[in-house]
């Protein structure tokens, strides 16, 4: 059976995109969480790879790489994870995939670490920008909340 991993980070965010390209049948999981929670730590993550251990899925696509992370160590843990199973992982927006006739696609093999590096160097320039915004919010105005106590002796 196949199934097709949707991943968002917040609620605001929709997954119709993700969803669109559902292939009949496919068994959808949805998760809103995170990019640096591990793939194997999230509601439907786990979902997923209890499916899989069960003999009920041999066939996962995903939108992007990024959808199982954006750390290289844990997208490359959930291929390894995939790649002993024998899961056939596609990625839609590259058109590739990892299996061909039950054997390693080394061109998915390359360009997959590629995209994996990718996805975590966003990851870190997100996180950059977010702490430059902080700083530069508190030089500008105070955090509000905290009140300033007077001393009277």
């Amino acid at each position: 059976m196949k199934a097709r991993y949707i991943r968002v980070s917040t609620g605001a965010q929709n997954t119709a995109r993700q969803e669109e390209k559902q292939a009949q049948g496919e068994r959808i999981f949805i998760d809103v969480v995170s990019g640096s929670t591990p793939f194997k730590d999230r509601e439907q993550g786990k979902k997923l790879i209890r499916a899989i251990e069960n003999n009920e899925i041999n066939y996962v696509s995903v939108s992007s790489i990024d959808r199982l992370g954006r750390n290289l160590y844990d997208i490359l843990t959930t291929l390894e994870f995939f790649k002993e199973r024998g899961i056939i992982l596609k990625v839609d927006n590259l058109g590739i995939e990892s299996l061909i006739k039950g054997k390693e696609n080394q061109a998915f093999k390359l360009i997959i670490s590629v995209m994996a590096n990718i996805a975590e160097m966003e990851r870190e320039t997100i996180l950059e920008r977010q702490r430059e915004g902080i700083a530069l919010a508190k030089l500008v105005e105070p955090i509000k909340g905290v009140k300033k106590v007077l001393w009277r002796a």
